[in-house]
């Protein structure tokens, strides 16, 4: 026990006032089985890699962080389950645009975009890209308000000149029609709520999320993937598959569709 102890002042920088890469501290602190700790530490580790701009490390961090505390039976702390819900978002842009569906690529985005001091290294670039789908999938209302925050003197230097005259353009004519979202029952206690809303305001819940939408599930469309039991729309998930995408979205592992049931 002094060993350890004295091992982890030396991570964190007690003995010699420099700290250690807080990976090092994740390491010690999983060997010893001192997941708590262990918890608080890859929030640490992911929050500096999102910082930077690597957002797939951050999530695989978090997911894997969270895997392990759900294994031991540990509480998720709320931030970590925040975070990986935003990152997560972030990645299902990509997938929705290569899909060519803009109106979930363009809901994600907002997501993100509400969040958008989370992504500090790419805030000119995901506000950009809100712009770009919420035009593409008719909801103006938001791209004008994106594209208002985008002129600003601190972003409008970033814009990529490919877009600025359409940026530019939105703000000045703007067009602020826009269809409400639609609404799916809320899984726990039935109130129709927004598809991509999270938290529901009757019973006060926060909702589990399709892996591959990040729409809230519907209890009557629920399937898991068989791997990391993350739960999908079942009639979304079947379509993902047959459309040749063989890999959970969170887990990256191979899914075999008749096993997620």
């Amino acid at each position: 026990d002094s060993l350890t102890h004295q091992l982890i002042d030396y991570l964190m920088g007690e003995i010699d006032g420099v700290p250690k890469a807080a990976r090092y501290l994740f390491n010690l602190y999983m060997s010893l089985k001192q997941y708590r700790e262990a918890a608080r530490t890859a929030i640490i580790i992911a929050k500096e890699d999102q910082a930077s701009g690597s957002y797939r490390t951050a999530h695989d961090v978090l997911f894997e962080m969270y895997q392990n505390l759900l294994k031991h039976k540990i509480k998720i702390p709320n931030e970590m389950v925040h975070n990986l819900m935003l990152l997560h978002s972030y990645i299902l842009v990509k997938l929705h645009v290569k899909k060519g569906d803009h109106m979930k690529a363009a809901r994600m985005l907002i997501r993100v975009a509400s969040n958008i001091s989370k992504f500090p290294s790419h805030i000119a670039q995901i506000l950009t890209s809100t712009v770009v789908e919420c035009y593409r999938s008719g909801l103006r209302a938001s791209a004008f308000s994106y594209a208002a925050m985008l002129l600003r003197p601190e972003y409008r230097s970033q814009i990529d000149p490919k877009w600025k005259k359409k940026i530019e353009q939105i703000v000045r004519k703007p067009d602020k029609s826009e269809e409400e979202e639609p609404t799916d029952p809320c899984p726990q206690c039935g109130t129709l709520l927004p598809q991509t809303m999270l938290e529901c305001g009757e019973c006060k819940n926060t909702l589990p999320y399709c892996i591959v939408t990040g729409r809230h599930m519907l209890k009557e469309d629920w399937c898991e993937c068989p791997h990391c039991s993350w739960p999908a729309l079942y009639s979304v998930f079947r379509e993902f598959v047959a459309d040749g995408e063989t890999n959970c979205p969170i887990c990256n592992v191979v899914v075999n569709l008749s096993s997620s049931l």
